[in-house]
């Protein structure tokens, strides 16, 4: 294990696994994945050392029931979205150090880090009623079962109601005529992680924690605190999934939990990510809607901390989960399973990388519900994005082609890259991030220079470079959002491409070369 250099931070950056049933829409695009990316570039041009990494979800059920409706097996269902989302990852420039398919090495660590943690007594085996197909012989948990949550009445899926972000067993839904929910239950032996027992350990880790949740998943861990907690399933008798053998021969197959399963899959793809090597990190940063915010704030801070009292090889890590709310599509959530989708790479390919990381930050739905409508993200894109960047393109050209940062900018220039700087440094910090407010903090900056640059004194140089530094700093202050725009403005002062993140620390430096103009095109 080697400490990094003084001043420098390990951040480990990761999303929520996407469920490998199809391509990721908008909903997911403006949602975990480009927060996590935006968050993971930002760390980087603070100087930090980080991983961004994760994997494909193979073992969720979603992924068995998307296929028989669909006609297909999960396999090459698996095989096509993992293509898909690669590259829709690709169009949208999310940075990912890593991003894999489960694989034998995979299976076998989170084999044996189950059952290690069932060899020290951390779970419990227990009876439960879950529905029985007889025809079948078959037993249903998860996407196979549907109805109404009990705590909210919503239409859910077993396991956690997407709509109020609470957990439920399988047998504890309202049937409704949904898929499994009506079928009769029948008791059957499985382990559990009973959180219940575990209660003093989980609430001496949020009074010790100093981080701050956000309000949605604070509305979570107190709704859940309140009341007795519940036993959380960690095998279910179904055949998809990881098998353990915990309870011998001639019993009941068992296979992991899918949503236990993906806190594992965090520790065994972000060690991947660094080479394989067990480090200790400053920081782990988790983006995650709020369908998985009782995951995250209960089994998995539960695993983790019986992973470190039973001496499991993993290195407790300080954890910042950042959760979202959810895009809506004409007053619907985006969901892949009913067809309520605008998928993200059609939408990369007809308006464009840069713009779409803009509109879908600027309407992020990170704190409250937000509605993606296409006439108000194009008019979005246009006055707030294209039109300013045209002018700035425009008059730079008449008054600044040629010219250099050949002197200080002017007080008034100086005072505005101060206050553009302080609006992005507050969007990347950690403790406030916000995919949202760096989207404002650039669309106010390129309207700030549009304005001023109608007017530029080109008689004057401090003026000239004013505007000129201005203009630069968005290579840096930027790159994190629209990355494009970035490139554009590097080779506009002559500067080379390089492949490390330009650096806060460097941003009042000037640029290398004379201003040749920026061009008429983005990605």
């Amino acid at each position: 294990m080697t400490d990094a250099p003084s001043g420098r931070r390990r951040i480990n950056v990761t999303f929520s696994p996407p469920t490998p049933n199809g391509d990721f829409h908008l909903g997911h695009l403006a949602g975990p994945v480009l927060a996590s990316d935006v968050c993971a570039r930002s760390q980087k041009i603070l100087g930090n050392d980080v991983a961004f990494g994760t994997s494909t979800d193979d073992n969720q059920t979603y992924v068995v029931t998307t296929a028989e409706r669909i006609g297909t097996d999960p396999e090459s269902l698996i095989r096509h979205a993992y293509d898909s989302i690669s590259r829709t990852l690709g169009l949208a420039a999310v940075d990912v150090d890593l991003f894999e398919r489960p694989d034998g090495e995979y299976t076998a660590f989170v084999r044996d880090f189950f059952t290690r943690l069932w060899e020290n007594g951390a779970f419990d085996r227990r009876e439960v009623d879950l529905p029985y197909d007889a025809a079948t012989g078959t037993y249903k948990a998860e996407a196979f079962v549907t109805g109404r949550c009990p705590t909210c009445l919503a239409h859910a899926r077993a396991g956690v109601c997407e709509a109020c972000g609470l957990y439920n067993l399988p047998g504890a839904l309202l049937p409704t005529g949904g898929t499994g929910g009506d079928l009769p239950r029948r008791s059957v032996p499985i382990w559990v992680l009973d959180l219940e027992r575990y209660r003093s350990m989980l609430t001496d880790w949020y009074e010790d924690s100093d981080i701050r949740l956000r309000p949605d998943l604070a509305r979570v861990v107190e709704q859940t605190l309140a009341g007795p907690l519940p036993y959380i399933p960690i095998t279910y008798p179904l055949t998809w999934g990881i098998p353990v053998d915990w309870d011998g021969a001639g019993q009941i197959g068992q296979t992991i939990n899918a949503w236990p399963e993906i806190y594992v899959g965090h520790v065994y793809w972000l060690r991947q990510t660094r080479g394989g090597r067990r480090e200790s990190v400053d920081e782990l940063v988790q983006f995650i809607g709020i369908d998985n915010g009782f995951y995250n704030a209960f089994v998995y801070v539960a695993l983790s901390l019986l992973a470190a009292r039973h001496g499991l090889p993993v290195e407790p890590t300080r954890t910042r989960t950042l959760t979202n709310q959810y895009y809506l599509l004409e007053g619907r959530k985006f969901s892949t399973s009913k067809g309520d989708v605008r998928w993200a790479g059609e939408y990369l390919d007809s308006v464009g990388r840069d713009r779409t990381r803009f509109v879908l930050s600027l309407t992020s739905p990170e704190l409250q519900q937000s509605e993606f409508s296409e006439p108000v993200a194009a008019a979005t894109i246009t006055t707030r994005f294209d039109t300013p960047l045209s002018k700035i393109r425009g008059a730079l050209a008449e008054t600044a082609t040629g010219r250099r940062v050949d002197t200080d900018p002017s007080a008034w220039w100086a005072t505005a890259l101060n206050a553009s700087r302080q609006r992005f440094e507050d969007a990347y910090r950690l403790e406030s991030f916000s995919i949202r407010k760096a989207a404002e903090a650039l669309a106010l900056h390129l309207e700030v220079l549009a304005l001023r640059c109608e007017n530029l004194d080109a008689d004057d140089p401090a003026d000239v470079s004013g505007a000129l530094q201005f203009l630069w700093s968005l290579r840096t202050l930027a790159w994190p959002l629209t990355p494009d725009l970035c490139r554009h403005i590097t080779a506009a002062f002559g500067a080379t491409a390089e492949t490390a993140p330009p650096l806060l620390a460097d941003l009042h430096g000037r640029p290398p070369g004379a201003f040749a103009g920026l061009t008429d095109s983005l990605p």
